[in-house]
């Protein structure tokens, strides 16, 4: 590091090579267009080379140029991932989940009591947002995702396998479990992203043809169960977010017959992120409340 000098005209080259053009990257610094240029001739006369062409478009980086910026976009890129990793590690008494609606109304609010009681120390944020989460830019520091990988770079690991199970209302079933045929007469209802009736009728070894056309659509599973809790029907619906209803006698299992799926439920952090506080916690904590489903 003794030899490492100019740092802000290494980083007024690097932003420059970054946008090819001295305007936008002074905006991105903070800085004038002046101030960037100095840096810049400053740093090449005291390599003694020329780093970028002067375009009326902007710049564009010289065969010296561009190995320097091979190094600096490199280097500047790990000062980044250090200054993250070190402005969360500030927050290891916090952390924010990102999952679906569903899944934080019907599984994991009614659990985070307990969650809570064990760590009184840890604050709990969710974020009910479903859509793919940037770790690279972005606060949360897990995701609860129903999937079969989240891809490279990431710490993925699957919680539970991911199953749909035939429930009712007490009221509309009173008998309980009732046979395939008998289901198929009941109003079925299923979430728009899980239809498999004929699945479970072939499972079921139930011959009527077009089972699922004779099923209704819901948004999502949260209102799906509840139209389900409500007696409107017989849903087919992921066993995680049915268990706590089950057992507290809102809705009944009328068949052993399930649905399986290729996918698990998912818990998604950065690479590295799984071995501390409170992350660490609540990986633990999740892989014994699945244990229990």
């Amino acid at each position: 590091m003794a030899h490492v000098r100019h740092l802000r005209a290494l980083q007024a080259f690097n932003a420059a090579a970054e946008r090819s053009n001295l305007s936008k990257a002074a905006e991105d610094l903070g800085v004038t267009h002046g101030a960037v240029s100095r840096q810049i001739k400053q740093l090449e006369q005291y390599l003694d080379v020329v780093l970028l062409r002067r375009l009326p478009s902007g710049v564009e980086l010289t065969e010296a140029g561009t190995r320097l910026h091979l190094a600096t976009r490199q280097a500047f890129g790990i000062l980044e991932q250090g200054i993250e990793k070190t402005r969360r590690a500030r927050k290891q008494r916090s952390i924010k989940i990102s999952l679906s609606s569903s899944l934080a109304i019907k599984w994991l609010v009614p659990k985070l009591r307990d969650f809570r009681a064990r760590y009184p120390g840890i604050s709990v944020y969710l974020d009910t947002d479903d859509q793919v989460v940037d770790f690279a830019d972005s606060d949360v520091d897990v995701a609860l995702r129903f999937g079969s990988n989240q891809g490279r770079d990431l710490y993925c690991e699957h919680l539970m396998r991911e199953r749909l199970v035939l429930v009712a209302a007490p009221s509309l079933v009173p008998e309980g479990a009732i046979a395939p045929a008998s289901v198929a007469k009941l109003p079925l209802l299923h979430d728009q992203f899980h239809p498999h009736w004929d699945t479970w009728a072939r499972a079921a070894g139930l011959h009527e043809p077009d089972v699922q056309s004779r099923s209704s659509p819901f948004p999502d599973s949260a209102v799906l169960i509840a139209a389900a809790i409500d007696g409107q029907g017989a849903a087919l619906v992921r066993n995680i977010l049915v268990a706590d209803d089950i057992e507290a006698g809102r809705l009944v299992r009328l068949s052993k017959i399930g649905v399986e799926q290729d996918r698990s439920l998912l818990f998604v952090c950065r690479d590295g992120d799984e071995k501390t506080l409170p992350v660490s916690a609540l990986r633990v904590w999740l892989t014994e409340v699945c244990l229990w489903l």
